[in-house]
């Protein structure tokens, strides 16, 4: 099977705070799964709805300021079929704002050169 996805992605647990634009401006954390320049997997207490705008900040380790973006739902899994705690929500990006755009792709990018560094060790 081909894989459809145009970037990487990378299996980490990043904090990530969120705000639903939909619903009253309350700021609720989840944690990522798994993370590309387009993209995340975010899991998290709350169903979020395929269509949802989001606003949200990740936390990228050893920056100084968390990371700035819109994102919009794109699928939703609830607790049951995801065997976890957790709703499990596909997040595709759309904006990421011009001071943090540098910091999250170079966070990205250090990503991408262990994981060469690891398949070159092999």
């Amino acid at each position: 099977m081909r894989e459809k996805r145009r970037f990487i992605r990378f299996s980490i647990a990043l904090k990530v705070a969120y705000i639903v634009q939909k619903e009253l401006r309350i700021e609720k954390l989840g944690t990522t799964k798994n993370v590309s320049a387009q993209g995340m997997q975010l899991l998290t207490g709350d169903k979020l709805e395929p269509g949802d705008k989001v606003d949200l900040k990740i936390f990228v380790p050893e920056a100084l300021n968390p990371a700035h973006m819109k994102g919009i739902v794109m699928w939703s899994k609830d607790p049951e079929s995801t065997k976890g705690h957790s709703y499990s929500i596909g997040i595709d990006f759309g904006k990421v704002e011009e001071d943090n755009k540098n910091t999250f792709l170079k966070f990205l990018c250090d990503l991408m050169y262990a994981k060469i560094g690891d398949k070159k060790e092999e």
